[in-house]
């Protein structure tokens, strides 16, 4: 083989979902107590919301038939997907010398190299990228004030809290603030919740910043012999109040990035300074929902002669919604 690779390569269906869809809508941990939909065709869907109903009981008649007027009624909330196209290139001595010593690595001589472990390869290095960015608009994305791309191309969840915050479909109480104290701002995400959400089963995102001292905080809480035990072996698993808490490290990084821009954002509970680090969302499992065409175009890599280049280019459709605007709490960090 050549010091390059000049053959083109292109991922069937199967592969797309299996090298990239799956692991960003499907073995995604950080999607784990969210809705995922990977089968939603066309630029929007409706959600569905039901009111509960209540107060239909009475007391036992012989004579007459008298229900309630009371109904349960039907709203929905708009899912809107965004097509997204990803676009890489590498230089090709570049891409070549990085596939070469992964394939060393799995005892694999590089002259005896098929389509399928090239394949494996380049998928793996690209996902670094693409689930980078899914994490970023996802939870931090802002067509409107996003600051730089990826933030821009679609209305993440932090977003979609913040305008429900700023109609009125969610409660000025379910914005709080810590003051740099994760477990002061569990307790008070905790007591801020409504009848309904603390009435459910919850789940917990936070930043790793935001986790990190919640560990200082239980060490410091703790008796010393545990206290050494933690010390020594770490706090693995954070739950509060018996609550599962899921670390997203990316936030941090976002944050840091990108805190300047997320003080444009429409009702200001989102961090809004690259030190406001220690963020946290509580609601109740499947409140979030993600979608996705699983059905997307073929991907592609080729190899570029006049720039020498390695190029590879994958579209898919992405979207973001909160089902219940009021069973959500969030806790930002103040200066």
């Amino acid at each position: 083989m050549a010091e390059l690779i000049s053959t083109s390569l292109t991922w069937s269906q199967e592969d797309v979902q299996k090298y990239f869809l799956e692991p960003l809508f499907v073995s995604n941990n950080s999607l784990e107590f969210m809705d995922v939909m990977t089968d939603v065709s066309g630029s929007s869907i409706k959600l569905d919301r039901y009111s509960a109903l209540k107060n239909i009981t009475k007391a036992h008649s012989l004579s007459s038939f008298s229900a309630s007027g009371t109904q349960t009624t039907n709203t929905n909330v708009t899912l809107s997907l965004s097509r997204l196209e990803v676009e890489h290139k590498q230089a090709a001595f570049t891409m070549f010398n990085h596939i070469k010593s992964q394939l060393l690595k799995q005892g694999i001589a590089r002259n005896d190299i098929s389509g399928t472990k090239v394949m494996e390869i380049v998928s793996a290095l690209l996902m670094g990228g693409i689930s980078r960015d899914f994490s970023s608009m996802l939870w931090w994305g802002d067509a409107d004030d996003g600051g730089a791309t990826p933030y821009t191309l679609s209305n993440g969840l932090w977003k979609q809290m913040s305008e429900a915050i700023e109609a009125g479909t969610a409660a000025a109480g379910q914005a709080t603030l810590n003051a740099g104290n994760a477990l002061t701002g569990l307790e008070t995400m905790v007591a801020n919740r409504s009848n309904d959400l603390a009435a459910m089963d919850n789940v917990i995102w936070c930043s790793r910043a935001f986790a990190d001292d919640y560990r200082k905080q239980l060490r410091a809480a703790d008796t010393h012999v545990d206290a050494y035990r933690d010390l020594q072996n770490g706090i693995a698993n954070l739950s509060f109040n018996g609550i599962p808490m899921i670390v997203v490290p990316e936030w941090d990084a976002d944050i840091a990035q990108n805190g300047a821009a997320m003080a444009n954002m429409d009702g200001a509970i989102a961090p809004d300074a690259v030190g406001e680090t220690m963020a946290a969302v509580l609601t109740m499992p499947g409140n979030f929902t993600v979608a996705t065409d699983f059905k997307a175009n073929p991907v592609d890599m080729w190899y570029n002669r006049d720039e020498k280049e390695n190029r590879f280019r994958m579209t898919y459709s992405f979207g973001c919604a909160i089902k219940e605007p009021s069973m959500f709490v969030v806790s930002r960090q103040t200066a």
